[in-house]
Order: C-alpha cells, then sequence, then structure tokens
C-alpha cells in the first residue's frame, strides 16, 4: 500500500491537476456523522467502539460504490504506515496513536472513512484544483449509499446530530488549499484573510501558524453547518476562494513587473539548491519546492506543476522512512535528508525527461 522508490510511483490527489491548479493546490469535503443509538466517541465503551465500527464496514462491503475500498485496521500496519496517513493529511496525530481505529479508503487515498475519531463516521474526499461542488457530489453520492444501510442520528431541527457544535446542520466541512507566495511576498496576504474571515469562513497555515505557513500554503473552510445547506456552504467558500484566486494572479504579474530579477533569482536558486544539493531538510524542501511551483506558474520553468506538488507531500519524514526501509521513528537524520534530496533530484530528472 505504501510501497515506493520513485515520487511518480505514489498514488494520490497530489498527483492530478484540476482547475486554477496554479493557485488551487487541492479541494476537499467532509462529512460528519453519528449512528443512532450509540454514545459519542469518546464515551463508548470499546465493545461499542468495534460495534460501530462493524457496521460501518459492513455498510461499506454492501454498497455498490464500495468494490474499490479497503479496510485497514492500524494495528496491523508499522507505525511508519501511521505516520504516512497522517502527513497527507488523513488521520490526526492522535488517531495514529489508536491501533485500535479502522480506517476504510480507495487505493488512491482520495475517499476515506475514518470511525470513531471525533464522530462515529467521517467520511471525507479530495481532488487536486478548484474541485469542491465535484469532491462533494463524490462523497454525498456515498454518504446516500450508506445512509441505505446506517441509521445516522437527525433531528428534524438540528439536522444531522455530531460531537462538535461547529458541526451540527449538515456535518459538511469544504476546504480549499492555496498556494499564495505573491501576496506573502507584496503584503497583501492580511487583508486576502481578513476578507475571509469577515464573510464567516477560517484561514490556518497548511505547514505551521496562520502567520507564516511553511511554503505559503493556507487553507480556508467554513466554520459553521448549521443555518446554511450544503449548496450554500460551497458557494460561498467557491466564491472566495475565485476572488483569492484572482488577488494571487495579479499580484504574480506586479512582481513580474516590478520585481523581475529577483523573482528570477529565487527560482532559478531554488532549482539550482534542489538540482545539486546533497542533504535537504523537510522545512528546506517545502520553500524550495513552493518557489519552484510559482517559478512554473509564471512561466519560469517548465516542470509538471503536479509533480513538483506531489514531491512537497511525499519527501516528508514518514515517507522517506519508508523508502529507506526504516520502522524507527528516531531514523538517522542525516540518512533521511540525502535521500530527501535524492528524491527529488530523481523528481526533477524524470519531469525534465517528460
Amino acid at each position: 500500500m505504501f510501497e515506493f522508490s520513485h515520487i511518480h510511483d505514489v498514488p494520490g490527489w497530489f498527483q492530478e491537476s484540476g482547475p486554477e491548479y496554479d493557485v488551487v493546490i487541492a479541494s476537499r469535503v467532509r462529512l460528519s456523522r453519528n449512528i443512532s443509538g450509540f454514545l459519542f466517541p469518546g464515551m463508548m465503551t470499546k465493545e461499542e467502539e468495534d460495534n460501530v465500527q462493524e457496521q460501518v464496514g459492513r455498510a461499506f462491503s454492501a454498497i455498490p460504490s464500495g468494490g474499490d475500498f479497503q479496510k485497514i485496521l492500524l494495528s496491523e500496519i508499522t507505525p511508519t504506515a501511521r505516520k504516512i496517513l497522517l502527513e497527507r493529511n488523513i488521520i490526526s496525530q492522535e488517531y495514529s496513536l489508536n491501533p485500535g481505529r479502522m480506517i476504510i479508503t480507495d487505493p488512491s487515498q482520495k475517499r476515506t472513512a475514518l470511525m470513531n475519531e471525533i464522530d462515529h463516521l467521517r467520511l471525507f474526499g479530495i481532488s487536486g484544483g478548484m474541485g469542491i461542488s465535484k469532491v462533494f457530489r463524490e462523497i454525498n453520492g456515498i454518504d446516500t449509499e450508506l445512509e441505505e444501510y446506517l441509521e445516522y442520528a437527525v433531528s428534524i431541527d438540528m439536522g444531522y446530530l455530531n460531537t462538535e457544535i461547529a458541526n451540527i446542520g449538515t456535518g459538511l466541512r469544504a476546504s480549499v488549499m492555496l498556494h499564495l507566495p505573491a501576496l506573502v511576498k507584496t503584503s497583501h496576504i492580511e487583508k486576502a484573510f481578513k476578507a475571509v474571515m469577515q464573510i464567516g469562513l477560517n484561514v490556518k497555515g497548511f505547514f505551521g501558524d496562520d502567520d507564516h505557513s511553511l511554503g505559503n500554503m493556507y487553507q480556508i473552510s467554513n466554520q459553521i453547518t448549521l443555518g446554511l445547506n450544503e449548496k450554500e456552504i460551497i458557494e460561498k467558500l467557491e466564491n472566495i476562494a475565485r476572488q483569492i484566486v484572482h488577488y494571487e494572479r495579479k499580484a504574480r504579474e506586479d512582481l513580474m513587473e516590478k520585481r523581475r530579477i529577483d523573482m528570477e533569482d529565487e527560482v532559478y536558486r531554488a532549482y539550482g539548491i534542489l538540482q545539486h544539493c546533497k542533504s535537504l531538510s523537510a522545512k528546506e524542501a517545502i520553500e524550495l519546492l513552493s518557489a519552484l511551483r510559482m517559478g512554473i506558474s509564471l512561466g519560469l520553468l517548465t516542470l509538471p506543476l503536479e509533480r513538483i506538488t506531489a514531491a512537497v507531500f511525499v519527501t516528508q519524514k514518514a515517507h522517506i522512512q519508508q523508502v529507506i526501509q526504516s520502522q524507527e521513528t528516531g531514523a538517522d537524520t542525516k540518512l533521511i535528508d540525502y535521500t530527501r534530496s535524492k528524491l527529488i533530484q530523481d523528481c526533477l530528472a524524470q519531469s525534465t525527461a517528460t
């Protein structure tokens, strides 16, 4: 499931481009559901947790679209494999530490169900580029099929009942991951985020904190699900995302017009380091690959954008440990950094050849 030796071998949403892909890295939709007759997770006995997992597992086996899904018990995979799921933003740190948990996912991990995390069932999908509506249709279709076999906890007045108040109602959390280097460089990022928060959406850094995310990658999502229907939530998010795409592209044009030499120097310097370095930390790799991604979008480099995007996620620590077949969390840092640089150089060579 996690075996690979080259970045282009790894299946996943990050290998696929989509609309507005120069700015919108990915779109993600999650539906939170609970099953009637059970206490919320955290209050159930181990027997009740197993019962929930069994019910959801049977439902996936029965639905028409369930044929591609596979069940993964965390107790049956290595600690490194669990950390890979964490690095791909599929499970949380706390979830990864509980070997009794089970996830159900397709081979590319673009559609995944988590059981007994914060709610009994969290079903989510992800795709490259601006595709919130498309991902919602896919995930909502699976949810509708599951509802034939699972009795969800629903209130006529409140909608779907969930552990967190913010998820009561539709139980829908939609988000877009954005690459915003030009807004950061022109110091317009705070203004853009203020506009996002004024209409009730949430912003956070994807790698790091809200003020400075590594690689200038940020995530925008809805905060509440009560009082709005699914269409309204998605349209609201799509509209603000398109505005930010416009602002980012305009900022990139301004940078190329007014600071072209600086931009070229940053991009080509990053390309040179990545091509020739012998050791590379995870933090440095994200920053340099971000510069490459921007350079490709500006037309300064001719490389597959999705391949460089994949490199950001596939060169994190647990992925590198998998390549070198090290199951130890304390694996030699020098070997990991060396292997990371070699993986990226192989990716660049493959990308240039194609």
